[in-house]
């Protein structure tokens, strides 16, 4: 399943104000702009940036489109004042107009009755094709999809009992469908294309769980033990993990903080600092199985080493050497210094930033932090990003 479209971009509409019916927003990296049910409000056609249309199925979340600029989405079957039939998130940074549906109705209302009869006839089918790919997406892996087919295939020519009797030879039962057979149940149960099915019995030739006998005349016949092909098939998938099954599979932050065994807080403050690519920043299952495989969890509860030149947050002073934060905050003053403690959560930061200063200033620091009210954030702000800049200037300057 191709979730890409290869839909040649649409020209993008002018930018035009409130007044003519648009409006223009921003997204990020794994923001949610609508999910299935909700009121269809808008059209969105796509500025800038990328958004992933995916669907929910059996508590899967399955992409369906990966869409760019200018194309568009978000156009209820019902064309006007319809319901959500999927979910959009942000895949990275977008740009979005966002078009009302009372200029949708002007729009559509001066359209010939062929041409909204028409547009209406697309919009079903896009639903329809969304609807067949999130619930054909198996997350089983297609070996044991298709031992579990060919069981059923055998059962039905040579007899149930007769698959769990063996020979004298204590050789097994052999069912030998013709080929032709498999691809059409195939088909029709798993919705799988041609090639699908193809590369599917290919892997199980392979594996030696089945053969192929060629009987002149009468056609190909695929030949295996009934009794034994599935038992053979969970036996290999144990050992070998199908990782094309989850490419398009969504987990949400507390799935993904589950998997890779890190508190959900520090995986948010990572994700916020771009310390994870794009891919798991929308939390696709596929790159955080590939990472927990290539890195292990380690990679997602250590924090990526900054240099000097990376420094932007107060948290990033972590990394800074003793002499140059003691310089820094040598000059802070301590009320300032109080009230930006008050907002710093990582408790050895807290005492990196104490231990720069003498006993008494420690002491008064800590008084006016436990006498603090409510602190004004954008102070609090203020004074950790001239802090951040003159550990990052005294930094730069020694090496």
């Amino acid at each position: 399943m191709n979730t890409a479209s290869s839909v040649r971009p649409l020209p993008l509409p002018m930018p035009v104000g409130p007044d003519e019916g648009f409006t223009q927003q921003r997204f990020y990296a794994g923001d949610v702009l609508y999910t299935e049910g909700m009121p269809a409000h808008h059209l969105y056609v796509i500025k800038e940036g990328s958004v992933d249309i995916y669907m929910v199925r059996e508590e899967k979340r399955v992409v369906v489109e990966t869409l760019g600029p200018g194309q568009c989405f978000g156009l209820a079957s019902q064309l006007v004042q319809g319901k959500r039939g999927n979910n959009a998130a942000a895949r990275s940074y977008c740009e979005l107009y966002l078009i009302g549906h009372e200029t949708l109705e002007r729009e559509l209302g001066e359209t010939p009755k062929f041409t909204r009869g028409l547009l209406r006839s697309l919009v079903e089918r896009l639903a329809v094709a969304h609807e067949l790919i999130a619930t054909r997406v198996n997350y089983q892996p297609d070996i044991l999809v298709y031992a579990q087919l060919l069981n059923l295939l055998g059962i039905a020519e040579v007899g149930r009992i007769k698959t769990d009797l063996r020979s004298s030879a204590s050789q097994p039962v052999l069912a030998s469908p013709l080929l032709t057979d498999v691809f059409v149940q195939a088909r029709t149960l798993l919705g799988h294309s041609d090639v699908h099915i193809r590369n599917s019995i290919t892997k199980l030739l392979m594996l030696h769980l089945i053969r192929i006998d060629d009987e002149k005349g009468n056609g190909k016949r695929v030949i295996f033990s009934p009794k034994d092909i599935v038992v053979q098939a969970r036996r290999i998938v144990a050992d070998h993990t199908d990782t094309e099954k989850v490419d398009y599979e969504y987990v949400s932050v507390d799935e993904f903080a589950a998997m890779v065994d890190v508190d959900r807080s520090l995986l948010l403050k990572k994700l916020a600092g771009s310390e994870f690519a794009e891919d798991i920043f929308t939390f696709r299952k596929s790159e955080i199985v590939r990472l927990l495989n290539d890195k292990g969890k380690k990679f997602f509860a250590d924090r990526k080493i900054k240099t000097p030149e990376e420094f932007s947050d107060v948290e990033d002073l972590a990394f800074a050497d003793q002499k140059s934060l003691f310089d820094a905050v040598s000059r802070v003053d301590l009320f300032d210094l109080a009230r930006l403690l008050s907002t710093v959560d990582d408790e050895a930061l807290k005492e990196k930033l104490l231990g720069c200063l003498t006993r008494t200033r420690r002491q008064e620091v800590q008084q006016d932090m436990a006498e603090l009210g409510e602190v004004d954030p954008m102070a609090a702000l203020q004074t950790g990003k001239a802090l951040v800049a003159a550990v990052r200037e005294k930094m730069l300057a020694r090496r």
